[in-house]
């Protein structure tokens, strides 16, 4: 290793301890008392972590209040072993999952895209109002981004494994499928941790769409890792998935989130489209009015972020449509762009309240985009 690539290393190492840092204290300063006092869904997740321990409840879904995915639950009687009894513990676990989605989304965006571009979403994620929050509260909804940006994370180093020299062989030998397999055990898991994760994997076969009308030679040789994935997932969901099926009545806030859902059926757009207008105010001007996850109204952004936001989508719009070959950057950008539309659309159906919690399959790629905006104005080498 020459000396300026060292230097470059131990730079990026610099910066990123210092972000990991600044993530580290402003999730655990103060954590008892901030934000104040515990909501019943807190509590909720405190009650059912301690069950497992105390009572040997060892439920594939929970059905207190509109029903719960059990996996925040069981990550949190695990530290309850060592803790106790106290909310502390749930609020440590969503701590640490949301530094495992800084340093899962690091991971991705320095391997798709550069390691400036990383530096600067994960400090975005490390600072940023909504991330922290999220940080802070024990609700099952963090752990969801956690588990899926180290999927596609991993799934982009079998990408790269996938696109190298002799590709073909690559993708039955040792070191590729692994890793293919490896994403699909964890979009798997997705589903035992919120809502959202049952649509949010569409975004790897609309992948495999973009490449059959781009690249028909990379299609060809990443789609069959690709489906495996989705199988294994699929696998690991499953146990879940006959659940619902035998015991359909047990998901009653899916009942209530379809409502605008089912008024267009019966040709009523009214509620949809004023969820949707509603919704779209949400980056930038009026946010989440819900003040159990949000200082009531606060938008997701605001000005600068928001504006550097739309700079960055309409950046990454550019890369998708000239189809950058650059370390798959059209790949890459039309992947953050899907990413970001089907994590957004739950709360297009519900409207924005609530949404700080809805949104959250979005939330580790909504800092992509402002990060693409300022490394387009300068990039360092």
């Amino acid at each position: 290793m020459s000396i300026p690539e060292l230097s470059t290393r131990v730079r990026y190492y610099g910066w990123m301890l210092l972000v990991l840092m600044a993530a580290v204290f402003l999730r655990l300063h103060n954590i008892i008392s901030v934000p104040p006092g515990v909501t019943h869904d807190e509590a909720d997740h405190g009650i059912t972590a301690w069950s497992i321990i105390s009572e040997g409840v060892r439920d594939i879904y929970f059905t207190v209040g509109y029903g719960r995915e059990p996996l925040y639950d069981y990550a949190t009687a695990l530290l309850m072993t060592f803790l106790g009894p106290t909310f502390l513990a749930g609020r440590i676990t969503a701590v640490y999952f949301s530094l495992i989605l800084i340093a899962g989304m690091t991971a991705w965006v320095g391997r798709a895209f550069n390691r400036q571009t990383a530096i600067l979403t994960a400090a975005g994620l490390a600072v940023g109002f909504w991330p922290v929050m999220t940080g802070r509260q024990s609700l099952r909804s963090i752990l969801l981004p956690a588990l899926f940006v180290l999927a596609v994370a991993i799934f982009w180093h079998g990408l790269d494994k996938v696109s190298g020299p002799n590709s073909l062989a690559t993708v039955a030998n040792q070191r590729s499928l692994p890793l293919f397999l490896g994403a699909g055990v964890l979009l798997g898991l997705t589903f035992y941790t919120y809502i959202p994760a049952r649509v949010l994997w569409i975004i790897f076969p609309a992948l495999l769409g973009y490449l059959f009308f781009t690249d028909r030679s990379f299609f060809k040789r990443l789609w069959l890792p690709t489906l495996l994935m989705l199988l294994i997932m699929i696998i690991f969901a499953l146990p879940l998935l006959l659940f619902f099926g035998s015991n359909p009545a047990a998901e009653v806030r899916i009942q209530q989130l379809a409502a605008p859902l089912a008024a267009v059926l019966d040709g009523e757009f009214g509620l949809l489209l004023q969820n949707v207008a509603g919704s779209l105010r949400l980056f930038v001007n009026q946010g989440d009015t819900a003040w159990r996850y949000n200082i009531a109204g606060r938008p997701l952004l605001g000005p600068l972020m928001g504006t550097l936001s739309i700079a960055g989508v309409l950046l990454a719009v550019w890369y998708t449509v000239k189809r950058s070959a650059e370390r798959h950057w059209g790949a890459a950008t039309f992947l953050a762009l899907s990413w970001l539309l089907v994590g957004f659309l739950p709360v297009l159906v519900t409207g924005p309240q609530l949404s700080m919690t809805q949104a959250i399959g979005m939330q580790p790629v909504l800092y992509l985009f402002p990060a693409l905006s300022l490394w387009a104005v300068g990039p360092v080498s």
